[in-house]
């Protein structure tokens, strides 16, 4: 029956025949498509005819399988060879069966390895002799990797089981060891009234190390899980890599005066990094408090950074202490192994600490590495993708970005311009990742460029972004109206192109 006859609604009836239509035309295509990756062959007597969509499937035409000496068998992988000569002998002298199917290597007109299935099916004459063979040959390269990716993806998930056992074992012994210490003092002291003063004292001492370590050991434990379940969301930002690293050695200047440790840096002041503030810094923190807690007293701890290969940043955070023996260097960043000893000053560990941080820096896009011997020191080794050199330029005037863009990209090469019309959109771009410099324009629709630069000022805490602000006139009431958020030059908007490329030139960090 005719579709016209069941819809009377013209319009209707032209919305249904255009999706029948697109419909038919994408399982046209799926069915085309699939043809891509199969070819047919056909054999009769010493004959063998392949149809001329071999080439698609491996990159050779018909006639150039036909002018090799042993047709499609010339290309096989030479670690199938033997095994499908064997197959093909079996089958031809009829020992087979009517079919069979067949999976081997070859290798097409790139170099490439792929994955070919050949199902073929015997012609016999009335003496049931054999007369020959067709088959249906296709590519299931795809179909192969998948099955590997999942095999592998299985075994992973079954190591990562084993791995969970065991670490679900060992914390939970963890776990309990400090509250048997815990419950025990405590009960001494709940019952026995004829403690002096002093043994209370000890006991207490034994109550509060014992409470503070197993808190410890579960604020590691949380950070851990909220990192691999993705509870824990990464915030990248352009960072000053000098101004965290202080603000790290700040907190951990008690730890070291205690032990009389000089805590040394170097790094350069203007290192910039793309990563989380606080995760970078809890990763840095714990290698820090390690690298005292392992140090003898009177000694030294240095930390240090620069540039590394493939627009990296490396930290490298050094002690002379006591070492990681041989056999337990591989035991750190293992679940399976969680690897925990007390410090020079008797200091205990979780055994977390550095499991979390690996997780962190696996988070950052980073990598982390160690190098220790046992009496010398250890030296861990982070890396952090470097920040991005940009430049980015908001004003309402395409002509004025598309101008000073290629101005600025003609003479300041290595770095990237992004160009914004207006304050929402450099704040989408902004929530990837802060610019080095940022050029706006005092007035603007929807947001101005105090507005703008206040967002900016909340998220860059280390004032790592230099701004430039052009207006329309310079006095007191723009320069005030900016004071709180920190601008690096004012200039007018009708300011020369040697102007605003030489105050750039001297913000590049």
């Amino acid at each position: 029956m005719k579709l016209h006859k069941l819809i009377t609604d013209k319009l209707l009836l032209n919305k249904v025949e255009n999706l029948i239509e697109k419909r038919v035309k994408s399982d046209l295509d799926d069915f085309t498509s699939s043809f891509k990756k199969i070819f047919f062959a056909q054999a009769k007597k010493n004959n063998i005819d392949y149809s001329k969509s071999i080439k698609d499937v491996i990159g050779y035409s018909a006639s150039d399988i036909q002018g090799l000496p042993n047709k499609l068998a010339s290309i096989i992988h030479e670690d199938d060879r033997l095994r499908i000569r064997n197959c093909m002998n079996d089958f031809l002298s009829g020992n087979s069966g009517k079919q069979i199917s067949i999976s081997y290597r070859i290798i097409n007109s790139d170099e490439e390895e792929i994955w070919l299935n050949e199902n073929l099916h015997a012609e016999f004459d009335e003496n049931s002799n054999l007369t020959g063979y067709h088959s249906v040959i296709m590519n299931i390269t795809d179909i192969i990797n998948e099955r590997k990716e999942l095999e592998q993806t299985n075994k992973s998930l079954i190591d990562l089981d084993k791995i969970k056992d065991k670490f679900i074992s060992v914390i939970s012994h963890d776990l309990k060891s400090p509250y048997t210490t815990i419950l025990g003092f405590s009960e001494i002291l709940v019952e026995d009234e004829s403690l002096h003063e002093k043994e209370k004292r000890e006991y207490l001492t034994y109550i509060y190390d014992g409470s503070r370590l197993q808190l410890n050991l579960i604020e590691h434990l949380l950070d851990w899980s909220r990192l691999r379940t993705g509870r824990i969301k990464i915030e990248n930002q352009r960072l000053n890599l000098r101004n965290l690293i202080s603000t790290v050695v700040s907190k951990q200047t008690g730890s070291a005066v205690r032990k009389n440790i000089d805590i040394t840096q170097n790094v350069p002041v203007n290192l910039l990094i793309n990563s989380d503030e606080k995760q970078l810094a809890k990763a840095v923190s714990d290698i820090l408090s390690n690298a005292i807690k392992f140090s003898h007293q009177n000694s030294k701890v240095s930390l240090s950074a620069d540039n590394f290969k493939d627009n990296m940043v490396e930290i490298v955070i050094k002690d002379s202490g006591i070492g990681i023996p041989k056999e337990d260097q591989e035991k750190l960043f293992r679940l399976d192994h969680k690897f925990s000893k007390n410090g020079t000053n008797g200091e205990p560990g979780s055994g977390m600490g550095l499991i979390v941080v690996k997780e962190i820096i696996d988070k950052l896009k980073g990598e982390i590495w160690f190098y220790s011997t046992e009496g010398e020191g250890s030296e861990f080794h982070l890396t952090i993708p470097e920040a991005k050199n940009q430049i980015l330029l908001i004003n309402p005037s395409e002509d004025y970005l598309n101008e000073k863009g290629r101005l600025i990209s003609e003479v300041i090469s290595e770095y990237e311009i992004i160009k914004c019309k207006n304050g929402f959109e450099a704040l989408d771009f902004i929530e990837k990742g802060l610019p080095s410099i940022i050029v706006v324009k005092d007035e603007m629709p929807m947001m101005n460029g105090v507005e703008f630069i206040k967002l900016i000022r909340n998220k860059d805490k280390y004032f790592s972004v230099s701004v430039i602000v052009l207006a329309s006139e310079l006095n007191d009431e723009v320069s005030n109206k900016y004071e709180i958020h920190i601008v690096d030059k004012f200039l007018l908007e009708t300011t020369s192109d040697n102007d605003l490329i030489h105050t750039i030139k001297k913000l590049r960090k």
